[in-house]
């Protein structure tokens, strides 16, 4: 089974994680923090393929 990494701060994603809408596409990313900064930076963290 593979487990999925936040594309922020790669930590593995448990229990779902939280989508967000970044630069018009949705990821998934572990907790608010994380959703935080995809938000601040999306140029960063959207089409990072993790």
């Amino acid at each position: 089974m593979k487990t999925k990494k936040c594309p922020v701060c790669d930590w593995e994603i448990k229990d779902g994680g939280i989508k967000v809408k970044v630069g018009g596409k949705e990821i998934t990313v572990c907790c608010d923090d994380c959703a935080k900064k995809a938000k601040e930076e999306p140029g960063k963290y959207v089409g990072t393929g993790k």
